[in-house]
């Protein structure tokens, strides 16, 4: 879990230092949907690899899909809306890691590790469909 929370706040930290200096949404809201788009991405991969090597199917229609999907994003979001800005686990990780923050050198990195760990279930389903496509 050490892992995840540190994940979610280097994304927190740069939405938060990013709302400093110019005029942005909520950075809390804009890091906890970034974080349920990346864990709807994790699951929606691990759902094509489930279809594709144990059950050797896929959706039927592509607005089953859709739907899917859709609702995947939607329930993440309310999950992570309630754990991260109901229940304020969002502030809890920022104080924890913060001072930790801002004496490391690699912060950038660590940054940029943080995004490609949300991104690459997209890398993912991209190649799933390109390497595997319907017939």
């Amino acid at each position: 879990m050490k892992h995840v929370d540190y994940l979610y706040f280097n994304i927190y930290n740069y939405f938060y230092r990013l709302s400093l200096y110019r005029q942005t949404l909520n950075p809390r809201m804009q890091a906890m949907y970034l974080f349920s788009l990346g864990s709807g991405g994790w699951l929606l991969l691990f759902e094509a690899i489930y279809l594709h090597l144990f059950k050797h199917s896929r959706f039927s229609s592509k607005s089953e899909s859709t739907v899917f999907a859709a609702s995947l994003y939607f329930l993440t979001a309310l999950l992570f809306h309630y754990i991260f800005i109901v229940k304020d686990r969002d502030l809890k990780i920022f104080g924890k890691y913060e001072e930790l923050s801002n004496s490391n050198p690699k912060r950038q990195w660590h940054f940029i590790f943080s995004i490609s760990v949300l991104l690459l279930p997209y890398v993912g389903l991209i190649s799933m469909a390109i390497l595997f496509p319907r017939h």
